[in-house]
């Protein structure tokens, strides 16, 4: 599916200039046209997994357009590119609440329920066909199939965010496939407005887990019976030789560690963490392996230098921080202010909360 933004304006659209307006970087993908509009397609640098749309029907109508499955920081920049643009083109906007900014009416609420739909449409039509294609791929015919994403321990049985988040990594990563439809990719439950008729498989949890963003916003991983089912059968196919991606083995030492449907094993999840380390993933697993050292529990003690050895691999500004830590505490050895204060200014510039108080309590702005 698409998000549409629609306008009206008889001024013609100057590439160019319009893109000199803007305050963040837009980069001009690609222009086309049909017979009813011309199109431009555009990206954001480093943020876009998918493509913004404008299309000039030559008439004065406008739309501004994102695909259902573009980034979340994509779907937060629409409003603001909808708006240069209605102001570029002195347009009216359809369908704007008299008194609400395009700001106001395109808010995180709103976000929240396109990519809930998105998933939703995307679930019904993976339970009829085999591919789901992306509207404004970045490489035309990239499709999400269930093939792809069971390698990755997801399901229709999954999350929503689940699913939108190993979406998104698929797309950062390049890892979706691509090929031309065919006749078996069209959905045989179809309605006459368009609409499938499917009952959507349902997210029912076993287990949960809480995390935060780099912000300090609480979140939480929610697991299914069948997500646990799938990760487990990976895990066996890890042993067995087979590849399996590094997040997804760190999704499996999470199982562990919290007790997701499974007994709590902090020693397996240490095993899983270090194997999610091998197979690439700097991001997530060397942090969850420093926090299960830093922990411990009953059975595994609390190993400080250990801790600070696992998060020193990490790329997370939430492992920066905790290497700051590390060094103003003394964790495997002598205190250093010095590079404590390194890497805590580091995790403020990635933007941690965490490090970014410390800092101002170091400034004297709180206590």
């Amino acid at each position: 599916m698409k998000q549409v933004i629609s306008m009206n304006s008889a001024l013609r659209l100057e590439i160019a200039d319009f893109l000199r307006e803007l305050e963040m970087p837009l980069t001009l993908e690609f222009e086309g046209c049909d017979e009813h509009c011309r199109y431009f397609y555009f990206s954001r640098p480093k943020h876009s997994t998918t493509l913004f749309v404008i299309s000039d029907d030559g008439a004065g109508n406008w739309q501004v357009m994102i695909d259902g499955l573009a980034s979340y920081e994509d779907y937060r920049f629409f409003p603001y590119l909808a708006d240069c643009l209605r102001i570029h083109l002195q347009a009216e906007v359809e369908g704007l609440e008299d008194g609400k900014t395009l700001y106001q009416h395109f808010d995180e609420e709103w976000i929240s329920l396109c990519i809930g739909e998105e998933i939703a449409w995307l679930k019904a039509t993976l339970s009829l066909v085999p591919r789901y294609y992306l509207e404004f791929p970045v490489i035309e015919n990239t499709y999400v199939s269930l093939d792809i994403l069971s390698r990755f321990g997801v399901n229709l049985y999954s999350s929503t965010p689940r699913i939108y988040g190993y979406v998104q990594y698929l797309l950062r990563h390049g890892l979706l496939p691509h090929a031309l439809p065919d006749a078996s990719c069209v959905p045989s439950g179809v309605t006459d407005d368009g609409e499938v008729e499917v009952d959507v498989p349902q997210h029912v949890p076993v287990g949960k887990v809480k995390s935060w963003q780099t912000d300090g916003a609480e979140t939480w991983e929610s697991f299914s019976r069948e997500d646990v089912e799938l990760l487990l059968q990976l895990a066996e196919g890890y042993r067995q030789g087979k590849e399996v991606a590094g997040v997804v083995l760190n999704d499996i030492g999470t199982l562990y560690q919290e007790g997701v449907g499974i007994p709590v094993d902090k020693h397996q999840a240490e095993y899983w963490f270090r194997q999610a380390i091998s197979a690439g993933d700097r991001m997530y697993a060397p942090s969850n392996l420093g926090d299960l050292y830093r922990k411990g529990g009953p059975g595994f003690p609390v190993s400080l230098p250990l801790a600070m050895q696992a998060y020193r691999l990490s790329e997370d500004p939430y492992a920066h921080y905790r290497i700051g830590q590390a060094y103003e505490e003394g964790w495997n050895g002598d205190p250093d202010p010095e590079k404590a204060f390194y890497w805590y200014r580091k995790a403020a510039d990635e933007g941690h909360h965490l490090a970014i108080r410390r800092l101002r309590k170091a400034d004297g702005e709180e206590e």
